[in-house]
């Protein structure tokens, strides 16, 4: 390698490394804050159904707001977009724990911070999945992408630990953590070299409508991406009713809430040790075949969710999952990212990031209410049948992954890898 290319692959290494920083500085501190702000909302009067809604309203934001923020994505400076967005959510859980400590938090309050945080968190991931494809290590993306999952797998698994450890601190240092991790993300995306922004294009300036539907017919066309859209919402909101059924069966056998969340935390733990082993097997089976039987490995792990009655039991099936869920997402974000052209990384990254939030807007409330309407048993077989669809849609869809090129490699000539700082 010469001496030139190998300055630039240094510099994609280095900066990678300060991407997966802000990405784990920011998720652990909304981990650690989104379970307090549950029990604020209690505090001040909320009922269980309004801390619901408050999760409710915030996958709506980021639902409606995505397409439109991976069009910005594009067409603007991405940096600057990924460092707005950070002083925007700054400014709003600022505010928030200045409320808390002044003893003043209002429902309303509440709402205002949970929206205002959704449409920046919302904006910044638009940025970050379009500038992933230039800072992506050349010479093994799928590695990283795997580094990507576990990072997001161990931010879920000790948010809420650090969370109620900081709560007992007081009602006010979650949020205020959570705030400066905001500057924490700010400061690693800032110090980034590579060049983030799409190339300019030539020609005139597109409509926003039609930059907007440009990355929804770019994946419908491609045949690996229109598949990975369908299967991949699917699952994700069969999955989320999965959990919720989850907690409602094990609290209604009677299992304690800290028993509950012991239980759920290792599961997670499960996802993390997935993430970690992916790169291994990435390399030893095939695309196809392993969509295909991870596929049937998910039906036969939740038809048996409602007939086991033990919460340890309902861990190690929700568990086992969760091991599988990142090798799939690992494979499939890795293909993604080198299909998609750097300049369509936003809008096409909103259009699935939606897609998978508009079908999970209705999965908690369909658990509940299956689980109202059912025995725990049926509604188990009723999610493994809908697994059962999706994995015989894998089956003829397999197809897809083979011929849809080598998930090892990332052209570097659209990834624009200079160290400039003028974006």
């Amino acid at each position: 390698m010469s001496k030139p290319k190998a300055d630039a692959a240094a510099v994609r290494r280095r900066d990678f490394r300060l991407y997966w920083l802000a990405g784990a500085t920011d998720r652990l501190g909304s981990h650690a804050a989104e379970l307090v702000l549950v029990l604020l909302v209690l505090t001040v009067g909320g009922s269980p159904a309004v801390a619901g809604l408050l999760g409710t309203v915030a996958v709506a934001v980021e639902t409606v707001l995505g397409p439109v923020a991976g069009v910005f994505a594009d067409r603007r400076s991405r940096r600057r977009i990924m460092l707005v967005s950070a002083a925007v959510s700054f400014v709003a859980f600022g505010a928030l724990t200045a409320a808390v400590i002044a003893d003043s938090v209002t429902l309303p309050l509440l709402f205002a911070v949970t929206v205002l945080e959704s449409g920046a968190a919302t904006t910044y991931t638009a940025a970050a999945r379009g500038a992933i494809r230039a800072i992506l290590p050349p010479e093994d993306p799928g590695r990283a992408i795997a580094a990507l999952q576990a990072r997001d797998q161990g931010a879920a698994l000790l948010g809420p630990l650090v969370g109620g450890v900081l709560y007992q601190l007081g009602r006010w240092v979650p949020f205020a953590a959570n705030a400066l991790s905001y500057v924490g993300a700010a400061l690693c995306v800032r110090a980034i070299r590579t060049e983030l922004s799409a190339p300019a294009r030539p020609g005139p300036v597109e409509s926003f409508r039609e930059s907007a539907v440009e990355g929804l017919r770019f994946l419908w066309r491609q045949p690996f991406l229109r598949f990975a859209l369908i299967w991949g919402a699917g699952v994700n909101a069969v999955f989320t009713a999965v959990y919720y059924f989850v907690l409602i069966a094990s609290r209604l056998d009677g299992a304690s809430a800290s028993s509950v969340g012991l239980m759920l935390s290792l599961a997670s733990g499960c996802g993390l040790v997935g993430a970690l082993v992916t790169p291994w097997v990435l390399r030893r089976v095939s695309p196809g075949t392993l969509v295909a039987v991870c596929s049937w490995a998910m039906v036969a792990l939740v038809a048996p969710l409602g007939m086991v009655g033990s919460l340890w039991m309902y861990g190690a099936l929700f568990g086992t999952s969760l091991f599988i869920g990142p090798v799939l997402s690992v494979l499939f974000q890795t293909r993604a990212i080198a299909i998609i052209p750097p300049g369509l990384q936003g809008r096409a990254g909103a259009v699935m990031g939606g897609a998978a939030n508009a079908l999970q807007l209705a999965a908690p409330a369909t658990a509940g209410l299956l689980t109202g309407l059912l025995e725990p048993a049926a509604v188990g077989w009723v999610l493994a049948g809908c697994l059962s669809a999706l994995a015989l849609y894998a089956h003829t869809g397999r197809r897809h992954l083979d011929r849809a090129g080598p998930t090892a490699e990332v052209s570097d000539e659209s990834a624009p890898t200079a160290p400039t700082r003028g974006d």
